[in-house]
């Protein structure tokens, strides 16, 4: 079997036995252009339906390359009108530092004008931002100022802006902004949004049944020495509403609030098979380079024969490599929707295309039916079957196999910490 392995994320190959060819993650939506790689992060928020592709962040670049947008305050008590538009609210799914949990996938509000500080409480650019309140105290403060405290959602828009850029000014992380975050200017102009501190809200995380059992204060931004991904607009943490800290501050707003909230996103059953026409995987196959020597004569494994075929592979070689699978693990040759944490959706599939070509591909999914590639591992010169493997209690982890638990014939799908898909061959 000559097997070349494609491992669509920008990240280092996880089996050295296997030769590496480059390949982009793209948002897939029908036909479209080729792709084109970027050293940046592209954190195009809503990609239109029909917009050619979104490519993902490469995990080896840095995210440090854009220049930010500048202003300064003049006096203080400086607010800054934001006038009634549409937010499209948090991030793509598989974007460098998203976390599913927490950030919804480009969920739409309509805002109503209201007015926010230009600078972080007491907004007022000859002193600096209080810190150490307690969400309850920043909340009696702006409420002395004759204002109140921003919900999340408004928060998010200001920094955003018109454009809706991933960071406040800008597409990309710009260091400067930590540096001095007083001059760092969203495309609405409010200063210091994501820079140098975190800043409470007045919104609430809901609780998450089985992974979040209380409700928390939303807080929004970061430190300046966070992570450039933590720096982005749709950053969002829970945090106990008690808490003080020295890089915990916050800023009013004025104006009737806005009422929408963001929703935590239901828990729903780990794994599905599902119906996935051959012919809508091979168009998803044929818009990329990467993918689409596999799209000629693409179809799905005959799931009886192939799981036969497989556990014959691997009893026959028992006494050599092979092990018992684990009890209750599912062998299908049905495409998954895979949720390994909720607010995630990926569609994994296994199959095959002609001159004896298998795969392992795995999507993520998008709103609007639209999919990004987030890993994919391509077999020349074998001919499969190739089946995939479950626990319907395990969230995290599913399996692929050519000869079952047989070394070097079968792998890995795992969803690791940093919220990243990965396909390897063990």
């Amino acid at each position: 079997m000559s097997v070349v392995r494609a491992h669509i994320a920008w990240r280092p190959a996880l089996a050295a036995s296997r030769s590496l060819f480059a390949a982009c993650p793209l948002v897939l939506t029908g036909v479209f252009s080729a792709c084109k790689p970027t050293t940046e992060e592209a954190h195009t928020l809503a990609a239109p339906s029909g917009t050619a592709l979104l490519e993902a962040a490469d995990e080896s670049a840095p995210l440090a390359s854009a220049v930010h947008k500048t202003g300064v305050a003049q006096s203080a008590g400086e607010r800054v009108a934001i006038p009634t538009g549409k937010l499209v609210c948090g991030s793509t799914p598989g974007d460098l530092g998203r976390d599913p949990m927490l950030e919804p996938a480009l969920a739409e509000f309509e805002l109503a004008a209201f007015e926010i500080d230009k600078l972080p409480y007491p907004n007022d650019p000859k002193k600096p931002p209080l810190t150490g309140s307690t969400r309850a105290k920043a909340a009696e403060l702006c409420a002395e100022a004759s204002a109140r405290l921003c919900s999340e959602l408004e928060w998010e828009r200001a920094c955003k802006g018109l454009a809706g850029q991933a960071f406040a000014g800008a597409d990309a992380w710009a260091p400067s902004c930590a540096e001095n975050p007083a001059s760092c200017a969203s495309g609405f102009g409010v200063l210091a949004l994501g820079a140098g501190m975190r800043e409470w809200t007045a919104s609430d995380v809901a609780p998450i049944k089985g992974f979040r059992t209380h409700a928390a204060a939303a807080v929004r931004g970061a430190r300046a020495d966070a992570a450039a991904v933590d720096h982005r607009c749709a950053h969002r943490s829970a945090v106990d509403a008690d808490t003080s800290s020295s890089d915990l501050g916050f800023r009013c707003c004025s104006g009737a609030p806005n009422a929408p909230v963001i929703a935590s996103p239901e828990t729903l059953p780990p794994i599905e098979e599902i119906e996935f026409a051959p012919e809508r995987l091979a168009a998803l196959f044929a818009s990329t380079p990467k993918l689409e020597a596999f799209a000629s004569e693409l179809k799905y494994f005959r799931k009886e024969a192939a799981i036969a075929t497989v556990k014959k592979r691997g009893a026959e070689r028992a006494a050599a490599d092979a092990a018992s699978p684990p009890p209750g693990e599912v062998l299908t040759t049905s495409p998954l929707l895979w949720r390994p944490v909720p607010g995630e959706e990926v569609l994994v599939v296994a199959g095959q295309a002609a001159k004896d070509r298998s795969f392992v591909v795995a999507f993520h999914r998008l709103p609007g039916d639209r999919y990004r590639v987030a890993s994919a591992f391509l077999m020349d010169d074998e001919p499969g079957p190739v089946v995939l493997t479950y626990s319907p209690h395990v969230r995290k982890k599913l399996g692929w196999a050519i000869c079952l638990e047989c070394s070097g014939e079968a792998g890995n799908i795992s969803y690791r910490d940093e919220n990243r898909v990965t396909i390897t061959q063990k």
